[in-house]
């Protein structure tokens, strides 16, 4: 009898460590440690983990995406670089485009805040602070000891943006089109508001879409279309200045622990949206039993998640629908540049 129990112990052993969701925890279990921030969930793939939720992305699951391939179209889902026509925040700076004339051949240099258009936010964009002290500012896995080391002339590389380029972002998508649900009921909110979409709407729009009840497995990336970017661009460029230069209140999924939860069981390697922070703003809500927090802090720090902002849709949302899909290939590829926080996508859909 012994030997049966010690080979049925080691297979259990063996198996825990080839399939990560063996023991999986649930968001009630987060965080694993009381000294980590509320529902962080460091340690959940190793204390030294760099990578977080893309570690839900694996050779399985590339070979897999792979096989939403179908008629082969391909579709930019980035914005133009310039897309917008002055910074959303003040202290950044616009980007700047000169041609550097040569012998024969002309080269040109582009200096530009990787928050301007289509971006990646990295894993040192966003701190975990109760407070919004920065000295109270922690990061991913703890893996940063004080901001200094994001900001200073030492800064540290860990958690870099490079680190997500070296991973290989290859996944598949699912788009859930907010924007065509509500038109489909005959229902009207404004994008460019601080309206809120709670995730019970989120699956009321998968199951709209046919999608089954469980539509999500590890290693997707959800993309969601709130209409933001149909909604500025009907606006002319006045308005689209008074918009940009606004009090920043956009539509977005609700920042809540239901929300929080319902990401958290979908195993995503990333979000992202057509809007300019995924999450409704301005930010400042109750996750975890604490006031002030935001989705960005959670998923970024408390996650290791990164968040696809201002993703172009508006071509391959028309063409899933016409297949009757909500399924494709995606890809992402940040700059590789070590220590970055932020950087554009180059995000592409093939269908």
């Amino acid at each position: 009898m012994l030997p049966f129990v010690l080979t049925a112990l080691c297979a259990h052993l063996a198996t825990a460590q080839t399939d990560p969701y063996a023991n999986w925890p649930s968001y009630a279990d987060l965080p694993l440690n009381a000294s980590f921030p509320p529902k962080a969930a460091w340690g959940v793939w190793g204390n030294d983990d760099v990578h977080g939720a893309l570690n839900h992305i694996t050779n399985d699951t590339r070979k897999k995406s792979a096989e939403e391939i179908q008629t082969g179209q391909a579709f930019n889902l980035n914005l133009e670089l310039s897309f917008f026509p002055q910074p959303a925040n003040i202290e950044r700076k616009p980007l700047v485009h000169l041609f550097q004339p040569g012998d024969g051949y002309t080269d040109d240099v582009i200096t530009f805040n990787t928050q301007m258009s289509t971006q990646i936010d990295g894993l040192r964009h966003f701190a975990y602070s109760i407070d919004g002290n920065t000295s109270t500012y922690r990061y991913y896995n703890d893996l940063i000891p004080d901001y200094e080391h994001v900001i200073g002339h030492d800064y540290t590389s860990v958690l870099g943006i490079q680190q997500a380029a070296d991973k290989g972002i290859v996944a598949r998508g699912i788009l859930l089109d907010y924007k065509a649900w509500m038109d489909s009921q005959n229902k009207t909110y404004d994008a460019l508001s601080g309206w809120s979409v709670p995730a019970s709407d989120l699956e009321k729009v998968a199951e709209w879409q046919g999608l089954p009840s469980n539509w999500s497995r590890p290693g997707d990336i959800l993309v969601v279309r709130f209409g933001w970017i149909e909604a500025f661009g009907k606006l002319n460029e006045t308005e689209r200045a008074i918009i940009v230069r606004g009090p920043g209140e956009w539509v977005g999924m609700k920042a809540d622990d239901e929300s929080a939860e319902w990401l958290w069981n979908k195993k995503l390697a990333m979000v992202g949206a057509d809007n300019p922070a995924f999450e409704s703003t301005p930010f400042g809500h109750v996750i975890g039993g604490h006031d002030g927090m935001s989705l960005h802090q959670l998923l970024i720090s408390g996650w290791g998640q990164s968040i696809v902002e201002f993703l172009d849709l508006e071509k391959l949302a028309p063409a899933l629908h016409a297949l009757n899909r909500s399924s494709f290939f995606m890809t992402i590829q940040p700059v590789n540049k070590i220590g970055g926080i932020a950087s554009p996508p180059n995000a592409m859909a093939v269908i």
